[in-house]
């Protein structure tokens, strides 16, 4: 078989033929194989680059991630924003209902696959909280506007909350469940002085939910 010159074409046409079906079809209803067909390629072409579907989900998920990160570096170096609107600026970027809405169809539940959880607390951990969201912090604590003991910590515990525990693409949630889950974070974040989560932003939270069967 000739040797494929160009790779990095075919791991993208991969990637947008998964995303479109994960979209179209759910990632659950969508098999290997569909993605396969869809990319008209052969089954050798594309498992030389993926092993699975769930390995495809990841990069997707990537690739989603990757969007995010233009858009809170900007925010991130907004000069004309304080530390907290900067946070706050972040989280209306996070849970914009297109994006959420987005990463609902298209990505399975992050406790389907222990794996996509370790990855996702491992993005928190060593890129979104010290290299975006801590330096947000500081400048909050230096301008008044967030106080806190440590940036780094905040930051952590912050993103794990709102992205693991809040976030309804983590599991099945219930819209009672979601409801509940949105007042104890504006409680929370509240009593620590960030207002965080508006109420537009948790009644589109509660819209991704997974509704409640007779």
């Amino acid at each position: 078989m000739p040797r494929n010159k160009y790779p990095e074409q075919t791991v993208e046409k991969i990637l947008d033929a998964a995303a479109l079906l994960f979209t179209q079809k759910g990632y659950q209803n969508t098999t290997l194989q569909d993605i396969i067909d869809a990319t008209k390629l052969s089954k050798g072409a594309v498992y030389h680059h993926f092993r699975s579907k769930e390995e495809i989900a990841q990069r997707v998920g990537d690739r989603l991630g990757d969007q995010m990160w233009e858009p809170l570096r900007h925010i991130r170096d907004d000069p004309s924003l304080t530390g907290l609107q900067k946070l706050q600026a972040v989280f209306a970027a996070s849970f914009a209902g297109q994006r959420q809405q987005q990463i609902a169809q298209t990505l399975p539940h992050l406790c389907s696959n222990p794996q996509f959880l370790a990855m996702e607390l491992d993005n928190i951990e060593a890129h979104l909280a010290p290299e975006c969201i801590a330096p947000m912090i500081r400048q909050g604590m230096a301008d008044g506007s967030i106080h806190t003991a440590d940036a780094n910590a905040l930051a952590e515990a912050l993103f794990v909350l709102a992205d693991i525990w809040l976030s309804p693409q983590t599991r099945p949630t219930t819209p009672a469940q979601q409801r509940a889950r949105n007042l104890v974070f504006q409680q929370m974040t509240h009593a620590l002085g960030l207002d965080l989560l508006t109420d537009a932003q948790a009644a589109q939270l509660v819209q991704l939910c997974t509704p409640v069967k007779d």
